[in-house]
């Protein structure tokens, strides 16, 4: 697979510059290890837990959560995944049918309106183990999630210690319900039993260039060094899918550098309005917009306690200013430098600096 196509990659072979996460990875399913993959958007999560998926050779049920609401949400979702995987479906097939509720045709594996229920999920869940052996399940942007976490974690416990042959791999942001998976307290069920985890870090600068330099090379292109560093400079950085959106708009769009540049950062605002609208949620817009707006620039956190105490015409207090930061941290929204703070993600922080109102 070319370096510059969209769709995540699933193969080790077609994944770039993450040897060390693909190796440590695998090891970790191998071992039987629970694990979630850290990290914001367009990071690359997807491609590598799908390359993994493919060198441990397990049967794979990969089940894309984002925007998944609820236990309807994921029901839909695994069902979709489920039926995506033929290895694992063709295995099950036999013995769901004597499942009532569930019903095998044209369209794969569907279930009556009165069978969904996060008790039938886990049964097909136990099923999936029992006739396909050691199996991986890949909850993609788990968070989605995390208005069933009671019952989800509930269940996830008591497959946990049933079924130790499903090895279930997390991908999201490091809030709400992966927080609780990965940091649990004393009181939940998987209390002892978190997953391991692993934080996929933005490309340094070098291997961005290069990653754009190889690309073009598959294409008999070439593009100088100082215009494809002044690209990630300026606007890209070493978000792996945001390099790979410019590279694909010039070697197969036939953009021009500048315009495919222009072009990616439209789509990746689009990206952000939707990401960030997400993000707030829930959320006191009139609080944590003012605190992304105003870390467009780093800030230290005393400059911006100062920014919001401003733009609320009183003091903001000390553990209100911690707990913003905290959430938009864990959200992947935005990095630590040196003691100063700034939106991390070039299209995030390009989408807040021109935008004037909090997005819906």
């Amino acid at each position: 697979m070319p370096l510059f196509d969209l769709p995540p990659k699933d193969t080790p072979r077609a994944l770039y510059g993450r040897a060390s996460e693909l190796d440590a990875l695998t090891r970790l399913v191998r071992a039987g290890r629970w694990t979630a993959v850290l990290g914001p958007r367009m990071v690359g999560k997807t491609s590598l837990v799908k390359a993994v998926a493919r060198r441990v050779d397990r049967p794979t049920i990969y089940v894309n959560l984002w925007g998944a609401r609820g236990t309807q949400g994921l029901i839909d979702a695994f069902l979709a995944g489920l039926n995506a995987s033929r290895p694992v479906r063709s295995r099950v097939a036999r013995i769901l049918q004597r499942v009532e509720g569930v019903s095998i045709g044209p369209a794969g594996i569907t279930l009556a309106s009165k069978a969904k229920s996060l008790r039938t999920l886990w049964d097909l869940v136990r099923t999936i183990g029992e006739e396909s052996g050691r199996s991986v399940v890949i909850l993609d942007e788990v968070q989605e999630l995390a208005a069933i976490s009671g019952p989800l974690l509930k269940a996830l416990a008591n497959l946990f210690n049933t079924r130790p042959e499903i090895v279930f791999v997390f991908t999201g942001s490091i809030f709400g319900l992966l927080r609780t998976l990965l940091e649990p307290s004393a009181g939940s069920p998987l209390f002892g039993r978190s997953p391991a985890s692993l934080r996929l870090e933005p490309f340094p600068r070098e291997t961005s260039v290069e990653f754009l330099s190889r690309g073009f090379t598959e294409y008999r292109l070439s593009v100088p060094r100082t215009t494809l560093e002044a690209v990630v400079d300026r606007s890209i950085d070493g978000i792996p899918g945001w390099l790979t959106l410019y590279g694909n708009s010039v070697a197969v769009q036939g953009m021009e550098s500048d315009r495919a540049e222009r072009a990616t950062l439209i789509e990746g605002k689009k990206v952000a309005r939707s990401e960030i609208a997400h993000f707030l949620e829930h959320r006191p817009t009139e609080l944590y917009w003012p605190a992304l707006r105003a870390m467009t620039s780093e800030l230290t956190w005393t400059e911006l306690r100062d920014t919001l105490s401003a733009r609320r015409g009183g003091r903001v207090n000390d553990n209100t200013v911690g707990h913003v930061l905290r959430s938009l941290r864990e959200a992947n929204l935005i990095v630590d430098r040196d003691h100063h703070h700034i939106i991390g993600d070039p299209m995030v922080r390009a989408f807040v600096r021109e935008t004037d109102r909090p997005p819906r």
